[in-house]
């Protein structure tokens, strides 16, 4: 079973290094996010020589208010990657007065990455759904991700339309209304991911590997076998990521 997490702060684990080595032996997928384009450099630098292993440079929207500034920086260093994140908007915990600097700077992110080689996005829209798909379509060219979505269902939909994929994680998997959107993004667009180190399995801090236990719930929701679920996920991430997938056909 081929596993695929592709949103992980992996440079944020007290023991970076030691996640990356049980990441890489397993074989495994894994897409490590960064919160600022200043910690870039390090995160690459950390799975650098994993075979599977991919750095996104991103600007969390949490941090807008803070390091807003760096936009032009990440915007510059868009021709050298292919993955960016986390990046989006967040209208549910920050303060409403970074909520315009917020839409600009993930504007001007998106458009970015419009011109050139084609990226993957990972992105963070909680409590503001509307206004990152209507940025996705009105500016982008690029496959986005949504992490751990948890708006309208409309909006979704909306998402669905435009080509979105999904990312999602145990506790999306552990809540009624996270399954039921689930069921109805349908098989096709679905990806894994852990947020380690931001949430729990088993009493500590997931990490990658733990992505086994997202594709076992799947599996439940969608009516199959964990390593069907996981073949289903592969797919995605090789159409998302255009590489082969997992028949050794490109995507």
């Amino acid at each position: 079973m081929h596993l695929v997490d592709t949103h992980c702060h992996v440079d944020l684990y007290e023991d970076p290094a030691s996640v990356v080595a049980e990441a890489s032996a397993t074989g495994m997928t894994v897409l490590a996010v960064t919160n600022a384009p200043f910690v870039f450099d390090a995160c690459r630098k950390l799975v650098e020589g994993a075979e599977d292993m991919h750095a996104a440079i991103g600007l969390h929207p949490e941090l807008v208010g803070e390091f807003g500034h760096q936009v032009a920086d990440l915007v510059a260093r868009l021709d050298e990657v292919r993955f960016v994140g986390e990046i989006g908007i967040d209208y549910r915990v920050t303060s409403p007065d970074t909520h315009a600097l917020q839409r600009e700077v993930f504007g001007d992110i998106v458009r970015g990455c419009a011109s050139g080689q084609k990226k993957v996005l990972t992105v963070h829209s909680r409590g503001a759904e509307a206004d990152v798909v209507r940025i996705l379509e009105e500016r982008g060219d690029s496959d986005a991700i949504l992490h751990w979505y948890s708006g309208a269902l409309k909006h979704a939909e909306h998402a669905l339309d435009i080509g979105c994929f999904f990312s999602v994680n145990l506790a999306m998997l552990s809540s009624q209304k996270g399954r039921k959107l689930i069921e109805r993004i349908g098989r096709h667009r679905v990806l894994t991911e852990t947020d380690g180190p931001f949430t729990k399995y088993a009493g500590r801090r997931s990490r990658p590997t733990d992505v086994a236990q997202v594709v076992s719930k799947l599996a439940g929701v969608w009516q199959t076998d964990p390593d069907e679920a996981a073949r289903s996920v592969c797919e995605n991430w090789a159409r998302v990521a255009q590489v082969p997938s997992a028949d050794g056909e490109n995507a």
